[in-house]
């Protein structure tokens, strides 16, 4: 029987799964590793050692757990997280990857505004200029506080670029991930822009080639092989954002599907089938040809929980290993005993900055308003509150920009919650739609691996493997109560803005 791989390098960890062509998981693997902050503001991650070896690991695992013949692997596609990975000629790292979570290229931003201009950058690029979430400010960080490594810099990668390239030997970046480097030309002209390069002194060769995510690139290495025990020979796509891979996962590929994905970080797209571009969001290509995504980026989103295990829920790690469970599940279940809104306590969930729709590298995360009478599980319910704030704030700029966000669609790992479905659900008023499979990354990645290897041959036959297992309705009650709330949780933000920037001044 033939199969698919999907791989996500995601932000906390790979995944890799494999499916059947009918869309069935057969096995799947997943591995953490660390984020590395040398100093406030500051987010790495080792490329070699962290997602190369974690993706071999996983492979590993996941050809061991389903006794599967790697030869029967038809094709294999990886998504990914953002981050800027300098590699030399031998595909090497120099240096750690520079995450999007990372802070310390705002000045460059700014510079890149004051060079080239906000409405130049965006008639171009199709985006605001941003740092982290932006390959530019960081390339130029990297040129004036890192000259040698610069110099001796043959590719600026990205994630999954660099992952395939380890897989394949190519040095190749897809579209969707071109359109996070505001660098790229991303409308119906594609293609880098030698005009953004040469005015930044980004030298144009020290850019990947560029594919459409779903293009065969290249064939598992002999080398690649043995470190992974995938069959050499076997066809790799260029890959994508894990964004991208959650919409194609999702079935969002017809204008007007909206999804959200609450990963490590909180994602919501919007498909659009013309590249009308607002920049309040960032604009990205879709997998395939003529679509486009909107996309409003939260950077708390499954990261606030995480924090919140591995800082306040120690307890709950340790009684997770005796009692066969995930600590996650024991969060839930306190969290579960909590009322709606958390008896007063408001958490901000800007622990890395806040892309959409502050825009506020500065903004930091608060917890508000608890007393000596609060519980755990209150603290543990007013995190997904947060995050579910959040994400309605992003909603009502979608909607104020023309966009009809009917229902949302939902997958990622903040989605095996119940209780936080229906939390969101209720936040923002919009039913939720759960798909059955909530990997909706690696799902998406096996079915883009398929589209590129012509083993399936339509949209419409990818869309037809995406089942909706679940319908949320908005309990109206909930809704109302949680409305009220959020003017308080909008308005902290706006009180608070200036203290923020204070605190950075002092050099926190």
């Amino acid at each position: 029987m033939p199969y698919l791989l999907g791989i996500d390098v995601g932000t906390s960890s790979t995944k890799s799964e494999l499916f059947n062509l009918e869309g069935e998981s057969v096995a799947v693997a997943q591995k953490e590793y660390p984020i590395i902050s040398p100093r406030v503001g500051y987010a790495e991650e080792d490329p070699e050692n962290g997602w190369w070896q974690a993706l071999q690991d996983t492979v590993k695992a996941v050809l061991k757990t389903s006794k599967v013949d790697p030869r029967e692997i038809l094709g294999v596609c990886v998504s990914g997280t953002n981050a800027c990975v300098a590699v030399d000629r031998e595909g090497k790292a120099i240096v750690n990857a520079i995450m999007q979570l990372d802070n310390r290229s705002v000045e460059y931003a700014e510079k890149i505004r004051e060079t080239v201009g906000w409405d130049r950058v965006f008639e171009i690029t199709g985006n605001r200029i941003a740092s982290g979430t932006f390959l530019a400010p960081t390339i130029l960080w990297m040129k004036e506080n890192m000259p040698k490594v610069f110099e001796k810099t043959y590719k600026f990668m990205v994630p999954t670029g660099f992952i395939t390239m380890k897989l394949t030997g190519k040095y190749t970046i897809d579209l969707s991930r071109c359109s996070t480097t505001l660098l790229y030309k991303i409308g119906r002209e594609k293609g880098w822009s030698h005009e953004l390069c040469k005015t930044l002194g980004i030298p144009v060769e020290k850019l990947p080639e560029a594919y459409i995510s779903k293009e065969v690139v290249g064939e598992v290495t002999d080398e690649a092989s043995k470190l992974t025990g995938l069959a050499k020979g076997t066809p790799v796509v260029a890959g994508c954002m894990d964004t991208v891979g959650a919409a194609v996962g999702s079935a969002v590929l017809e204008r007007g599907d909206a999804f959200y994905t609450l990963g490590t970080l909180g994602r919501f797209c919007y498909c659009m089938d013309e590249p009308k571009f607002d920049i309040r969001f960032i604009n990205i290509c879709h997998a395939v040809e003529e679509r486009w995504l909107a996309m409003a980026l939260m950077q708390g989103g499954g990261l606030s929980m995480k924090w919140y295990r591995d800082e306040l829920a120690a307890y709950a790690v340790e009684k997770a290993k005796v009692l066969g469970k995930s600590a996650y599940q024991l969060i839930d279940e306190e969290a579960e005993e909590a009322p709606v809104g958390s008896r007063g306590i408001i958490f901000l969930p800007y622990l890395s900055g806040e892309k959409s729709p502050i825009w506020d590298p500065y903004a930091r995360g608060v917890l508000f308003g608890f007393t000596a009478m609060h519980k755990r599980g209150e603290i543990a319910r007013a995190v997904m509150e947060g995050v579910a704030y959040s994400l309605r704030h992003n909603i009502e700029v979608f909607e104020e920009a023309g966009f009809s966000v009917q229902k949302i669609r939902m997958g990622g790992g903040g989605a095996k919650s119940r209780l936080w479905r229906k939390i969101i659900a209720d936040v923002t008023g919009k039913a939720v739609e759960v798909t059955k499979m909530l990997a909706t990354e690696t799902f998406g990645d096996a079915l883009i691996a398929g589209l590129g290897v012509k083993v399936y041959r339509s949209l419409g036959e990818v869309k037809g493997m995406v089942e909706v297992e679940e319908e949320l309705e908005p309990d109206t009650n909930n809704h109302r109560r949680y409305s009220e709330i959020f003017k308080v949780y909008k308005n902290l933000y706006m009180h608070l803005r200036e203290d923020f920037l204070e605190l950075s001044k002092i050099g926190f």
